[in-house]
């Protein structure tokens, strides 16, 4: 895996993982060393909504809360600017 993320990074593609349900600790390290080493950005989901199944608390301190389209939009926004 790490070769594909060397080659994505290479080639310029960002990768932005969007850790959900699921995740745990080991998980989250690698969802955010991919999106470091592609020049991409960590991004998860909250129990905000109260929707689904519960998530982990991230280990990045404090962070702000928004819906998934606009944190997308935002993302994806600043890369092309």
């Amino acid at each position: 895996m790490a070769k594909h993320i060397r080659e994505a990074a290479e080639k310029g593609i960002r990768i932005v993982p969007v850790a959900a349900s699921g995740v745990d600790k080991s998980c989250e390290y690698l969802l955010r060393s991919m999106a470091f080493m592609t020049g991409g950005t960590y991004a998860f989901l909250t129990d905000d909504s109260g929707i689904g199944f519960g998530h982990m608390e991230p280990t990045i301190g404090s962070y702000d809360v928004e819906k998934l389209n606009d944190m997308m939009v935002r993302i994806v926004s600043g890369y092309l600017s």
